[in-house]
């Protein structure tokens, strides 16, 4: 397997999903966790992580390997081995320098700030890419905890528009690089 990219912040180890570790994902779970290095999950997935956004990642990577990084990557805890969320983005920068970035955390893992950990992690991997100017998030705007991720980790709220195919409002969230930090 070819080496992996990883970040580490004080209570997570961050894995990006490659070409490899995202089919295994899809076709063999024991193996995705082998890879890994972690204890099986049986709670794997989390709830946002669903069959069709495992595959879609699958096949942008298959498609263009060199964007790993762009797409999925995985929370773990280093201190108990286990997979903890995921979080990542949806594609590389877009012309004007844009990415969207999401998250979804295992139900056993939330409310302990290690989603923002986790956002804050991947925002200073984004803007290590000169060509990374603002990173943006879009929640339903029923999700207050997601809402909270996004404030601590500098995120400013946007506009709100409807979302007619799923009944509920969207709200888009803002993130710019502070360039002047050491």
């Amino acid at each position: 397997m070819p080496k992996l990219i990883e970040i580490a912040s004080p209570r997570l180890r961050l894995v990006a999903l490659n070409q490899e570790l995202a089919t295994t994902q899809l076709e063999d779970r024991a193996a995705f966790f082998r890879l890994l290095g972690v204890d099986p999950e049986p709670a794997w997935p989390p709830e946002l992580m669903d069959q069709q956004t495992m595959e879609w990642t699958r096949d942008r990577l298959r498609a263009s390997p060199a964007d790993t990084g762009w797409y999925s990557w995985i929370y773990i805890s280093p201190v108990m081995n286990r997979l903890l969320g995921t979080g990542g983005f949806k594609g590389a920068p877009d012309a004007d320098g844009a990415v969207e970035i999401g998250y979804s955390m295992l139900t056993s893992y939330r409310e302990q700030g290690l989603a923002t950990e986790g956002v804050m992690a991947l925002l200073d991997w984004a803007y290590t890419h000169e060509r990374v100017t603002s990173v943006v998030a879009h929640t339903r705007d029923d999700r207050d905890a997601s809402h909270r991720v996004l404030e601590k980790a500098g995120f400013v709220q946007g506009e709100t528009r409807c979302s007619d195919d799923a009944g509920h409002d969207v709200i888009a969230w803002h993130h710019t690089p502070n360039r002047s930090k050491p």
